[in-house]
């Protein structure tokens, strides 16, 4: 072999052995990023007491059916709901994610079980009977009930419904009041809001009974032959449910939830979605 190919030879070899030592350095790099950034999430969880679903993830479940607190546009989930947990999660560190839209009157016992979501938001009012099976987080929005009913009808009150046909999402505190205070109407419940309100455009029932600022929201955008005959003054609050099991999520979701009262970024918030004043702080 020549004295010229065995220079080759030997700078080959070379170059084969930098290269390799680089790729070796950065697979290495790479691994302890990853490792201390996992080792980050979990000492996370661990100081604070918190278990979820997928470590570093907030996982929500939502019927996505309430605007303007929690809605689809195509494959995005939007709303106040959707805004404020946004801004919760950066204050608690974790990333949101949604599942897909769920049935209203199933949430609750899937947050009991702590497999599948850690948290429900869908403009769950804080009930004595809610709080037998789940724990809430402080009150985010203070609401009332509202009937509607078709702008022709000649209703002018919540009991000139006692004895009709109506209608209300199954599992909420609509369909609550009906059956307390309306003993003669005859209730149809459905799985959504929406459900509710097209059966009243299709003259299926006679009224709709939902929570006022989204019966507002839905006869001001959506159902605009339809009409709130009355509000109901029901003095609830809604809450975020979280397993009973899961006290330091709990704390965790408090804590973020006053930071963001208390900073201004909720009022923010408030403000792209309703026009008045929020009544909580």
């Amino acid at each position: 072999m020549t004295e010229m190919k065995k220079r080759f030879l030997l700078i080959g070899l070379v170059l084969v052995l930098v290269l390799g030592a680089s790729a070796l350095v950065g697979c290495g790099s790479t691994d302890d990023t990853a490792s201390t950034d996992q080792s980050e999430v979990s000492t996370n969880e661990e100081s604070t007491g918190m278990v979820l679903v997928e470590p570093g993830v907030l996982t929500v479940g939502s019927d996505c059916d309430y605007p303007p607190f929690i809605a689809m546009e195509g494959e995005q989930v939007t709303g106040f709901e959707y805004d404020l947990l946004e801004a919760m999660c950066e204050e608690m560190g974790l990333t949101l994610k949604f599942l897909p839209p769920q049935n209203f009157d199933s949430i609750l016992a899937s947050v009991d079980q702590g497999t599948k979501m850690d948290l429900g938001a869908s403009s769950f009012t804080i009930t004595p009977e809610r709080k037998e099976l789940v724990d809430f987080s402080d009150p985010y929005f203070d609401s009332n009930q509202a009937c509607v009913a078709m702008k022709d009808a000649g209703f002018e009150s919540a009991m000139d419904l006692d004895g009709k046909k109506v209608g209300s999402q199954s599992g909420t505190t609509g369909s609550d009041w009906v059956k307390e205070n309306l003993p003669n109407a005859e209730l149809v419940e459905y799985n959504t809001a929406s459900d509710a309100l097209a059966a009243l455009q299709a003259g299926q029932i006679e009224a709709a009974f939902i929570d006022e600022p989204v019966a507002a929201e839905m006869v001001a955008k959506t159902y605009t032959d339809a009409e709130v005959v009355a509000a109901i003054p029901t003095g609830e609050q809604y809450g975020f449910a979280v397993a009973k099991s899961n006290p330091g999520l709990l704390q965790v979701v408090n804590d973020a939830l006053a930071t963001v009262m208390n900073n201004g970024t909720y009022a923010e918030i408030f403000a792209r979605y309703f026009d008045f004043e929020p009544t909580l702080p």
